[in-house]
């Protein structure tokens, strides 16, 4: 007779299968890729995205809730949803990144894609060439400093803050992170430096979004921005 054998338990387990599993439904993959920009949206609207019925979307809210990936916002009577956190966005740009790295098939891009891969939303952050972009213009002018993976704001860094109006608190050691960005293949910033400077862009109309989600215009006001930092955009 044949013995069956048991799964081994090793002495530490990470339980990250509970993520994977949640994130391994091309269904949920949609509802995670539409809150992809940081955006929180309604379980109705996300249903439509992914061309589910609403008991079905309500299913797979739910998982995705369970482990974690998506945190939800009551709001009167309506649930809106959104990525949990930056862990969570920066885990999906990666695996975005893997996905496309992994991908034997030339692709044609089109305009919209170009649009995309020049500036866009990732969860709370600028990503793309802009996000790429910012992120030299603050080593190059020593307003930030790296370290490993992550780190912080200089004093450099937060007169700069002051002088730009950017709502920036520091609040422990790292105030940001590398994040790998999947059209450009090299790091944007993320965490809550860059959360903070997304947000005084759009409020000041530096950026504007586009038809297309995610993708971001730079405006004239952004423009004098980047010039302030002495970066120059090439688009």
């Amino acid at each position: 007779m044949a013995m069956i054998r048991q799964p081994v338990q090793s002495g530490f387990q990470a339980g990250f299968s509970r993520i994977t599993q949640a994130l391994s439904d091309p269904a949920r993959e949609a509802i995670v890729s539409a809150l992809a920009g940081g955006q929180a949206m309604p379980a109705g609207e996300l249903a439509q995205l992914a061309g589910l019925s609403p008991q079905s979307a309500s299913a797979h809210l739910q998982k995705l809730v369970d482990a974690n990936v998506l945190s939800v916002l009551p709001q009167g009577r309506f649930r809106y949803y959104r990525i949990a956190d930056d862990d969570v966005a920066e885990l999906i740009e990666s695996l975005v990144n893997l996905a496309a790295k992994r991908d034997g098939v030339a692709r044609t891009r089109s305009q919209p894609c170009d649009e995309l891969r020049q500036s866009r939303t990732c969860y709370c952050h600028l990503a793309g060439q802009l996000g790429v972009l910012l992120r030299e213009g603050l080593v190059r002018g020593r307003l930030i400093a790296v370290s490993g993976r992550g780190g912080h704001v200089t004093e450099k860094g937060l007169v700069w803050c002051k002088d730009e109006r950017i709502a920036f608190r520091p609040s422990g050691s790292a105030h940001f992170r590398l994040c790998n960005d999947w059209t450009e293949r090299v790091p944007h910033l993320s965490g809550p430096f860059p959360s903070a400077i997304l947000t005084r862009l759009v409020d000041t109309r530096c950026v504007a979004p586009r038809s297309i989600p995610r993708a971001l215009r730079l405006t004239g006001k952004g423009r004098a921005f980047f010039d302030r930092l002495d970066v120059k955009v090439p688009f």
